[in-house]
């Protein structure tokens, strides 16, 4: 499996493994970008979310393992 090599290569809907747990990336927060509702993040973030819509966030974008974009 890979890793992403930059925040701006994860994809809403992208299947990733982190903490050796199956996810799937619910938002993609990018340092500097500012979203449609006009909020503009000071670090990278990564909403992550399970089939039993439990929710986690990655702030290291290094560590999700990609399975499937």
């Amino acid at each position: 499996m890979a890793n992403y090599n930059s925040p701006s290569e994860i994809g809403v809907g992208d299947v990733v493994k982190y903490n050796n747990i199956q996810y799937t990336v619910l938002t993609n927060y990018i340092k500097g970008q500012t979203d449609a509702k006009g909020h503009t993040p000071k670090e990278n973030r990564t909403i992550l979310i399970k089939d039993d819509d439990t929710r986690t966030m990655c702030q290291d974008f290094t560590l999700l393992e990609i399975i499937s974009q």
